[in-house]
């Protein structure tokens, strides 16, 4: 099973590098760690420690953070690009 689910999640790695990029894909690997602590709570009936909490909240912000920045790169990107199509159906106006 453990060799089943790894190459499930090396094959939706690969998918999700070849849409978004790398940077998705390694802002999401510390997720793994928070999801694998939720069901040790829930199936094994571990102690969840202030830490762990803690923890989880600063990579769930710092995730937050990467998804922030990237749509406001991608956002200044498609502008960018925009007013190089403008300057370029202006010269070729004035031509």
């Amino acid at each position: 099973q453990g060799v089943g689910v790894s190459g499930i999640g090396y094959v939706l790695m690969t998918w999700c590098i070849e849409k978004r990029g790398p940077v998705f894909t390694a802002g999401f690997l510390p997720l793994i760690q928070i999801i694998a602590g939720v069901l040790d709570l829930l199936v094994l009936h571990e102690q969840l420690y202030v830490g762990s909490v803690v923890g989880a909240a600063l990579v769930i912000g710092g995730l937050y953070l990467l998804l922030w920045g990237k749509s406001k790169e991608a956002s200044s990107a498609a502008i960018l690009s925009e007013k190089g199509l403008e300057e370029d159906k202006e010269t070729q106006e004035n031509l």
